[in-house]
């Protein structure tokens, strides 16, 4: 039905825009200060001007989880969403790319004792909103890590925000690299710490076969930080399965021919090119991205 009322015919498969008669369709994406929110704002923007006109739409949402219930409940036509939140629900949903990795960011103040996991029992920490990737994994972190805080319920920005109020010791953050929230708290408050969590990133690892990587946080990211461990999940833009194979095919090759285009404004589109972004294991690609990916190969 969608592919009808969006006008294309199935056995196209070529890279010129389709003849598309859509009327909308809805990227959901995330809370203020995320990278999801400022990211899906330019990526939607890329694709209006490939669709020669104002299709795509952008919704504020609390993030991954909430981005998840919104696509298989037919509410958004495409999501952010990250591998771990996604894996549960893999026969519903499929991938048209590996749009970045997203970083675990664990920041509190130099000054207040916190330099591991284990300093946190007891202590309050920010850990998203209840739909976000951010809670998901946190408290998959924290159970791996026998450890039991005080969680708080803030936004990216907002939770920054809390931390230099002291309304919370240390602030959790799943987004891509730099973070727009944490680059803010970085230039705004005092001196911070990220909380190393390589030993972590291991047990998740171990816990969650092919949902985490280990990664660094790196001080040319953040300029004056000390370059420390923790754990990142891959971010995919998904969409169900019924999404038109042509239109998964466009904006899957728009959004990598066009990626120098994103990375003027948004640093973490340097990680698309056709090998990263077709690796959305454990979730499968939409046949029409994976159509492109073939076409692309050298």
């Amino acid at each position: 039905m969608l592919a009808a009322a969006l006008g294309i015919g199935a056995a196209t498969a070529c890279d010129r825009a389709p003849d598309l008669d859509i009327a909308q369709l809805t990227l959901a994406t995330g809370p203020e200060g995320a990278t999801y929110r400022e990211s899906g704002a330019a990526l939607a923007e890329l694709w209006n001007d490939a669709l020669d006109r104002p299709v795509v739409r952008t919704l504020p949402t609390e993030a991954s989880v909430d981005n998840t219930r919104l696509l298989l409940g037919d509410e958004v036509d495409l999501a952010y969403a990250n591998v771990d939140v996604l894996r549960p629900h893999g026969a519903d949903v499929v991938a048209l790319l590996r749009i970045f990795d997203s970083v675990v960011h664990l920041v509190t103040l130099r000054d207040n004792g916190v330099r591991a996991l284990s300093d946190l029992p007891g202590r309050r920490v920010a850990v998203g909103l209840p739909g976000s990737g951010t809670r998901y994994t946190a408290e998959r972190l924290f159970r791996a890590a026998g450890v039991e805080v005080e969680t708080r319920d803030y936004g990216q920005q907002s939770a920054a925000q809390a931390l230099l109020d002291d309304e919370v010791d240390a602030v959790m953050s799943l987004t891509a690299m730099p973070t727009p929230a944490i680059s803010w708290l970085l230039e705004n408050g005092p001196e911070m710490r990220f909380v190393d969590l390589g030993v972590e990133a291991h047990a998740l690892q171990q816990a969650h076969p092919g949902e985490y990587l280990s990664v660094t946080i790196s001080n040319t990211v953040y300029p004056g930080v000390e370059t420390t461990d923790t754990v990142a999940v891959p971010t995919l833009i998904a969409v169900r399965p019924d999404f038109p194979f042509d239109l998964a095919r466009r904006l899957t090759g728009t959004t990598i021919d066009e990626a120098h285009r994103l990375a003027r404004t948004r640093p973490e589109a340097h990680q698309i090119n056709p090998r990263t972004a077709a690796a959305t294991a454990p979730i499968a690609l939409h046949p029409g991205a994976a159509d492109w990916f073939r076409d692309a190969k050298p």
